[in-house]
């Protein structure tokens, strides 16, 4: 059963089945494009087998002192066997008795974007906090386990890697022939400082392709869009169905991120089909497989190496279409969604 509850009044939730009684808890809803809502949503069908599954959104987005004691209050009026805190506002852990509570950290992001006495405060209170408090903590990879650890000496040995999910509605949906053959059209997912756009964009200057950017565009990133020799779009605040269709109407990805916590647009265009150009660091390079063009982010001349590698070679594009899509099969949602559920009884039968 899947719910969207709003503040106003306190919120005790009942059982209204014989099922154990779960709460994904969520970060307020927003317009754009979040790959942590979507996660968590195709999750929420395979786990009703088990549970009673019910995702919560915190009334505000926590960014003043305000909205930040709102949201703690919110949560600490919820009830339910197990509460799941699903990432972006590890803060609200704090706020749930321990031995229900679960904890999915998906990167530090957001900490390393920050300096001095800033970056204290968040560190304290969105991970050294909640991190020491929560039951259960996991993490989206490997990749990610490592850096929390090494940043939070108290996780050593507590936290469980679970992958991202392919999201079941991109099965089936084969890339559509487009009707622009001189000018294919390579997608690029994501617009923070992180996905590297700007070197990207440089490195495409001048090759005869399209280049497809879904995220919002700050000033300066469409200046040095418009002042290069390079055709491109961009769209952003997409339907999960007018993301398929980007999908769809692109002949492969560049996805040549600085950072990542896991990497989800790799698994996206594996699951339609597409070939990936992706960053040769990890986690990137775990979460391809074999199904990708490895590059140096921080090279353009590798970037742009790759890319012409993809527009000239029709036989390396299917060699990591189909390496790709045999690769997807590790992020069924159902295995997923197992392992979610084998943490969730982990607690259940600590209480």
């Amino acid at each position: 059963m899947l719910f969207d509850i709003f503040p106003v009044s306190p919120l005790r939730i009942s059982m209204m089945s014989h099922l154990p009684t779960v709460i994904l808890l969520m970060r307020k809803k927003r317009t754009n494009y979040y790959s942590i809502e979507r996660l968590f949503d195709n999750l929420v069908p395979p786990l009703s087998r088990q549970f009673d599954v019910r995702v919560v959104h915190v009334p505000c987005f926590g960014v003043s002192p305000v909205e930040f004691i709102r949201n703690l209050i919110f949560t600490a009026r919820l009830r339910a066997d197990v509460v799941h805190v699903t990432g972006d506002i590890q803060y609200c852990a704090l706020a749930v008795p321990r031995q229900r509570c679960v904890l999915t950290v998906l990167d530090l992001v957001s900490l390393n974007r920050l300096k001095g006495a800033r970056k204290r405060v968040f560190s304290l209170l969105w991970y050294s906090l909640p991190l020491r408090w929560a039951q259960h903590v996991t993490s989206i990879s490997e990749e990610s386990r490592e850096q929390l650890e090494r940043s939070f000496p108290s996780t050593v040995g507590r936290v469980s890697v679970i992958p991202c999910c392919a999201d079941p509605t991109f099965e089936g949906n084969m890339v559509i022939a487009h009707a622009d053959a001189d000018k294919p059209r390579v997608l690029q997912v994501g617009t923070s400082a992180n996905k590297n756009v700007h070197r990207v964009a440089v490195a495409a200057s001048g090759l005869p392709l399209h280049l497809r950017i879904i995220g919002p565009l700050n000033d300066d990133l469409r200046t040095l869009l418009s002042n290069l020799d390079l055709e491109w779009s961009s769209a952003e605040q997409l339907s999960t169905e007018e993301l398929i269709k980007e999908y769809q109407n692109s002949d492969a990805l560049v996805f040549a991120s600085t950072y990542e916590g896991f990497g989800l647009p790799i698994v996206e265009a594996q699951s339609i089909g597409l070939p990936v150009l992706t960053s040769k660091i990890l986690p990137m390079t775990d979460v391809a497989g074999e199904g990708a063009l490895f590059v140096d982010p921080y090279s353009e001349f590798e970037i742009r190496s790759g890319l012409e590698q993809l527009l000239s070679s029709p036989d390396l594009c299917r060699r990591l279409v189909e390496q790709g899509r045999k690769n997807v099969k590790r992020f069924d949602v159902r295995m997923v969604a197992d392992q979610y559920a084998k943490i969730y009884a982990d607690v259940l039968n600590r209480n």
